[in-house]
């Protein structure tokens, strides 16, 4: 393996675990960043050329108390995750954008995840164009530790404009009213989807 280029992001490399590669109509390939800390949320950088990788999308975050430190593309569609520094603040869930053109993210609907104890969302994963899989918050979701604040949940996106929660899933016990005892220790969700089946 050998390095062909290197791009500073006018000095905000401060990218996170969000990285995906979009493939245009016109052939070109543009690579999407998440960053991991204000003030940019996402980087786009055509990388068609590897030796020449050139910026051709930077935006900022709505504030200075959040992150977009993951994100997926699926065709002419890019989510990007927000989770916010502590609890209760917004935007906190995800955010859809058509990216048919990289240079113009335009913005196609939020999901919200924000409520008295949600940071938001932590992670997530889109690859067939139909459901975000993400660890996150809600609204009516409490957890018994606040480090149990973010629970698997999957949302239907297949009308981009109305994102929609289909499914959810959180490890028993870590849910204020949940019958069942703590767990041992605090648990923290990564939701990993292959196939038919999900992992954490």
């Amino acid at each position: 393996m050998r390095l062909l280029a290197h791009h500073k992001l006018g000095g905000f490399g401060n990218c996170g675990e969000g990285m995906a590669i979009q493939l245009t109509r016109d052939g070109r390939r543009v690579l999407w960043l998440a960053h991991e800390s204000p003030p940019k949320n996402v980087t786009a950088v055509d990388v068609t050329e590897p030796r020449k990788p050139a910026v051709v999308a930077q935006t900022d975050l709505p504030h200075g108390e959040m992150r977009s430190n993951s994100l997926d593309v699926v065709g002419d569609l890019l989510v990007v995750a927000y989770q916010t520094s502590r609890p209760g603040l917004t935007p906190a869930g995800f955010e859809i954008f058509d990216v048919a053109d990289p240079a113009r993210p335009r913005s196609v609907a939020r999901f919200d995840a924000s409520g008295p104890a949600s940071r938001g969302v932590h992670h997530l994963w889109f690859v067939d164009g139909h459901y975000v899989h993400l660890s996150g918050g809600a609204a009516d979701f409490t957890p018994r530790n606040p480090k149990d604040d973010q629970c698997y949940r999957i949302v239907d996106v297949r009308d981009p404009t109305r994102p929609r929660e289909v499914g959810r899933w959180w490890l028993p016990g870590t849910r204020d009213g949940d019958p069942e005892p703590p767990p041992v220790r605090a648990t923290r969700t990564h939701a990993n989807v292959r196939g038919p089946a999900a992992y954490e």
